[in-house]
């Protein structure tokens, strides 16, 4: 992917800088600082090296590992920011390349992922006001058993 059309393969490359720079680096994951200007100590962001938009392309060898760097990298937040929570969130919207926000909340802020938040109470406005609809509880339990038959979860074991 062209450098100029994804931030976070820029920063892979080099283009772009975190504060204190790289944390870890695996040559599969790269761990550092958030990027933006307004983020806390502590704030990281988890990437896959090579571009990657969803989790389903992840290779098994990024898969193996994400497991044990999402525990490591809260856990070592944790130990050294001592937050009151360490959240983990993943949107990719903005920038369509796998990416795991590590997001320690200290005393000082809100309780609750101010983003999901906003996000959750605005889709339920829009389905109170009749804008979104809100699929009923047999559509939700019918495509539970969609997901619940997909051939992902067989390949799970192999």
């Amino acid at each position: 992917m062209a450098s100029t059309s994804c931030t976070i393969c820029d920063e892979v490359a080099g283009q772009i800088t975190a504060p204190g720079g790289a944390i870890y680096d695996d040559g599969l994951w790269l761990v550092s600082h958030h990027t933006g200007p307004y983020t806390d100590p502590g704030e990281l962001i988890v990437k896959v090296r090579r571009h990657v938009e969803s989790i389903a392309d992840l290779s098994g060898p990024e898969t193996s590992v994400l497991g044990p760097l999402l525990r490591a990298a809260v856990a070592a937040v944790a130990r050294t920011v001592r937050p009151e929570r360490v959240y983990v969130a993943s949107f990719g919207e903005r920038v369509r390349h796998i990416h795991f926000y590590i997001l320690p909340r200290t005393a000082s802020l809100p309780a609750g992922h101010v983003l999901s938040d906003v996000y959750k109470r605005g889709r339920t406005l829009l389905r109170s006001w009749g804008v979104a609809a809100n699929p009923s509880p047999a559509a939700r339990a019918e495509v539970a058993e969609r997901i619940r038959q997909d051939e992902a979860w067989t390949r799970l074991s192999t």
